[in-house]
């Protein structure tokens, strides 16, 4: 079984809420154990990265990724992979393309 351990920053962290929710009931039918919490991406500075393979960010605060990809480098976390969820997917709460695109990035940056 593969694991995985993701953080997904947004706006506020509630309507990711429905994502974790969705990624947590597909990822055993997928034969992966999934660890995966949001939250609110104005507060990524204060988020322990040290915890996760792959970073998230949903459509809307994809804008944040330069700032995010900058302070993981400074942080020691360069090699940490940052996906944007794709927004029809985001939009339709489907998890199981999610999922796949989140295993996808973490094998081609590992």
């Amino acid at each position: 079984m593969k694991k995985l351990r993701v953080v997904i920053l947004c706006a506020s962290a509630m309507s990711s809420g429905f994502i974790v929710e969705e990624l947590k009931k597909i990822a055993p039918q997928n034969d992966v154990e999934i660890q995966v919490e949001c939250f609110a991406s104005l507060r990524y500075r204060y988020y322990d990265y040290s915890k996760v393979d792959l970073v998230m960010l949903a459509p809307q605060v994809k804008g944040q990724q330069s700032d995010i990809r900058k302070y993981l480098n400074e942080k020691g976390f360069a090699a940490l992979p940052i996906m944007l969820i794709p927004m029809r997917d985001y939009g339709l709460m489907r998890g199981q393309p999610i999922l796949e695109l989140a295993l996808k990035t973490v094998a081609e940056n590992a």
